[in-house]
């Protein structure tokens, strides 16, 4: 499917661990970065190479437009227009049961998964929601991370156990949360800095309900850390705190989720490996957390227990985040930040410690 002609207007974004994604309103896809990008490296590189990372994004090859794309930790997906999951880029355990290698830059089809309206990725795990709000998962089973009783750890697509019917879904280091269409959430998966945010610290293999005073409308889970966005526009996090990514200075970790005290309601919340991010209603975003690749986009590699506005990037309209870096959607087109080491933000440095334009619409 050729998009070159297409003008790139886009829809939605997608980071994973060192790439990105872009859906385009013909559903076609863009990417820049390591695998998941639709690019397929160069096999003349040597390892000790200093070549710098590509800095043009690649049209991923699909057969069909999307509808919706995930961006994983080196493997993509996305949503067909006829709702059949697709699957591309690299991944050494395997996926959809099955251990030999995916297709680095052609998406195919994954078996057991239709008519699919949500999909997310991690690195081992994987999801996916269909129309009806009923949730399948597949990928590596540690902990009870696929929420569900399967006798072997790399495990073909199967149904969860949730009665609600589910709008969304987020997957982090071995656990997975859910949110129904009521906004409530269930949690499941590994647990050791609790963030399931549970009220204790041991794994559970099935979806457990939070016990929450107020309904969410969006969920984002990091590596050890969890995100929620309440109705009214408040944040609460809950998880490991060993950078400040809970936006609290006073916890080492919390069970429960405790609220992030921003300056505006928020519209979006996003996690990447222990640091967060906000979009507020006004269009300023805000980062708080780990900043060892310039993830926060505060021109230092200084780590925020508290959140701190980004300057340089203004009318958000949508924000993502990788495991070390961000991208949002702005007026000027796309912007990033943070680690570049696989070309993941299109410029050519290492990294950007400021939000940079790498790729304007119009």
């Amino acid at each position: 499917m050729n998009t070159a002609s297409n003008g790139y207007a886009i829809t939605a974004i997608s980071c994973g661990r060192d790439h990105t994604l872009a859906l385009c309103t013909d559903g076609s896809v863009i990417g820049w970065g390591g695998d998941g990008s639709g690019r397929v490296a160069a096999p003349s590189i040597e390892y000790c190479s200093t070549a710098k990372a590509p800095t043009r994004p690649v049209e991923v090859n699909l057969e069909q437009p999307l509808a919706a794309i995930a961006a994983g930790f080196g493997v993509s997906l996305g949503i067909t227009e006829a709702r059949d999951v697709v699957v591309w880029g690299a991944n050494a355990a395997g996926i959809g049961g099955k251990r030999k290698a995916i297709a680095l830059a052609a998406p195919q089809a994954v078996a057991g998964v239709g008519n699919a309206r949500v999909v997310c990725a991690d690195e081992f795990l994987f999801g996916a929601i269909d129309r009806h709000g009923a949730l399948v998962t597949w990928g590596l089973n540690l902990d009870g991370a696929l929420g569900r009783v399967t006798p072997t750890i790399n495990a073909a697509p199967g149904k969860v156990e949730i009665d609600e019917p589910l709008a969304d879904l987020s997957v982090g280091k071995g656990y997975m949360l859910a949110l129904t269409r009521e906004g409530f959430a269930y949690a499941w998966g590994g647990n050791a800095a609790g963030q399931l945010g549970l009220g204790h610290l041991q794994s559970v293999s099935a979806p457990q309900p939070l016990h929450l005073e107020v309904t969410l409308r969006a969920i984002a889970a990091g590596a050890t850390h969890t995100l929620a966005l309440t109705a009214d526009g408040k944040v609460l996090a809950w998880g490991s705190n060993h950078h400040g990514q809970l936006g609290r200075a006073e916890y080492a970790y919390a069970a429960r989720p405790v609220t992030v005290h921003l300056p505006e309601a928020v519209s979006h919340v996003a996690a990447g490996m222990h640091w967060s991010l906000a979009l507020g209603e006004s269009g300023h975003v805000y980062a708080w957390g780990w900043n060892g690749h310039g993830q926060l986009g505060a021109n230092d590699l200084v780590d925020r227990r508290t959140p701190t506005t980004i300057d340089g990037v203004r009318n958000v309209r949508a924000l993502a985040a990788g495991e070390t870096h961000a991208v949002a959607l702005a007026d000027e087109g796309l912007v990033g930040w943070g680690n570049n080491a696989s070309g993941q933000i299109g410029p050519s440095d290492r990294r950007a410690l400021r939000p940079t334009a790498f790729f304007p619409l119009g």
